[in-house]
């Protein structure tokens, strides 16, 4: 049911420092974003010592999204024609965020438009200095399946940190995600699991390297007893550098092998996280790593448990999805031991206790009908009719949010509708605050305000 809009009244602005954090729940000044857990509550905590809640949109960029279909992107002509430049374009976006009450510039963003003025959080990208496992197909987000242990990941690392050396040189930098919706097994992302994958890759490449050590270590070193397992006639285990394949059935794998499948995938993750946070942490002790933006639903608990030990704050990307479409979302990904409770909060609620770190989503959005753009792609997140069901779901999202004292923010996708068109991989849809003409969305806008408002009426 539709749920009134709140009556909060906003902060004044003198409550609030240059970084909007608010001077009502002060701490320790460190010079740089941090995060800290205050009366059971976790917040970011500003430059100057502040309480921060993290209110982010998405792509805030002049450029909008390019429309390969007109050869153009109509989101960067509506705003020079408007506004005449990038620069001012810039100032507008800053006004609006002070009037919406939203804190933070988020990923994929023109930073340099709003510097000194808006806090931010920056995006790397360290996996893809590691090869592609040859021979294997992307998922349908276009990522590849790639060997982490190649020497290769490792330096690249060392070079990708050296892009969160602006971050640490500028206060108004809140941290750094790493990168965006990895495979950590079977989805959408991913179509087979790692060790599958790995048998892919030549004799001798070091992912295969490492699978062998990992057969080996997962059998104690008898190869008579995984010949059993996998119905395979091998000598020693060097003959795995020859394995191109093992069997494997979806529907009724054995747990013995169900098993190996998810130890190996963990030691891939261990591998990732420890290699990007001993690379970033080289660059600064003090940066917020904001960890690797998980894609919802396929995530073991394992992994969540590595990650956390190697991030400051765990990132998650949790769209609302439609019961239906949950339901086999649950089904499907919790045969693979996927944290995937059947409860989008709930999920939250488990990585939270799982790794005791604070919990920012990093993306989360909401679509209407009578926008009039396509909203086809991807077909799995709902269609509301209007801006006012649109932004009822928003607020039920944000009760939620509120009522979780580990969730240090949230970040919208996306400040911009998509082109009708279509971007650079099909999507089309109504996700913006603001449409492709500039215009915001009344009713969208005035609850985000309106909420934003409350931001820090948290538990405290």
């Amino acid at each position: 049911m539709p749920t009134a809009t709140p009556t909060l009244s906003p902060i004044p602005a003198a409550d609030f420092d240059v970084y909007y954090g608010w001077r009502g729940l002060s701490t320790r000044a460190s010079g740089r974003f941090r995060t800290e857990q205050i009366n059971g509550v976790w917040w970011l905590i500003t430059p100057e010592g502040n309480a921060f809640f993290s209110s982010g949109v998405n792509h805030v960029t002049s450029e909008g999204d390019y429309s390969p279909a007109l050869g153009r992107s109509p989101y960067q002509d509506n705003i020079l024609a408007r506004y005449g430049s990038a620069a001012a374009w810039g100032d507008s976006v800053v006004a609006r965020f002070q009037r919406l009450g939203l804190t933070t510039i988020g990923a994929w963003s023109e930073y340099s438009q709003f510097a000194q003025r808006v806090p931010y959080t920056v995006i790397l990208g360290f996996a893809g200095y590691a090869p592609a496992v040859p021979g294997l197909s992307a998922g349908a987000t276009g990522l590849r399946i790639r060997d982490y242990f190649d020497p290769s990941f490792a330096d690249g690392a060392v070079t990708e940190a050296q892009g969160a050396q602006s971050c640490v040189a500028d206060p108004f930098c809140i941290g750094v995600f790493s990168d965006n919706e990895l495979g950590w097994g079977v989805s959408i992302v991913q179509g087979i699991p790692y060790l599958d994958a790995y048998l892919h890759l030549p004799s001798g490449a070091p992912g295969k390297v490492a699978l062998q050590t990992f057969l080996s270590d997962q059998y104690g070193g008898d190869v008579a007893a995984f010949n059993a397992d996998w119905n395979q006639n091998i000598a020693s285990f060097d003959d795995v550098q020859g394995l191109t394949t093992l069997p494997r059935s979806a529907s009724s794998e054995p747990p013995s092998q169900a098993a190996a499948r998810r130890a190996f995938t963990v030691r891939i993750a261990e591998r990732y996280y420890s290699v990007v946070h001993d690379a970033l942490r080289a660059v600064s002790p003090d940066l917020l790593i904001l960890g690797s933006r998980f894609l919802a639903y396929t995530t073991l608990p394992e992994i969540a448990e590595i990650a956390g030990n190697n991030v400051d704050v765990l990132s998650v990307n949790q769209y609302e999805v439609p019961a239906d479409i949950l339901a086999v979302l649950r089904a499907t990904y919790g045969r693979y031991g996927y944290i995937a409770t059947g409860d989008l909060f709930a999920d939250l609620d488990e990585f939270y206790r799982l790794t005791n770190k604070p919990l920012l989503i990093s993306e989360t959005g909401f679509r209407a009908k009578d926008s009039g753009l396509p909203n086809s792609y991807p077909p799995f997140f709902p269609i509301y009719l209007t801006q006012t069901d649109r932004a009822d779901a928003y607020q039920r999202y944000m009760e939620h949010v509120f009522a979780r004292p580990y969730l240090v923010g949230i970040h919208w996708f996306e400040y911009a509708d998509q082109p009708a068109q279509g971007r650079f991989d099909g999507e089309n849809n109504n996700w913006g605050i603001v449409d492709i003409a500039d215009n915001e969305y009344t009713q969208v806008a005035q609850r985000i305000a309106a909420l934003n408002a409350g931001r820090f009426d948290r538990p405290r």
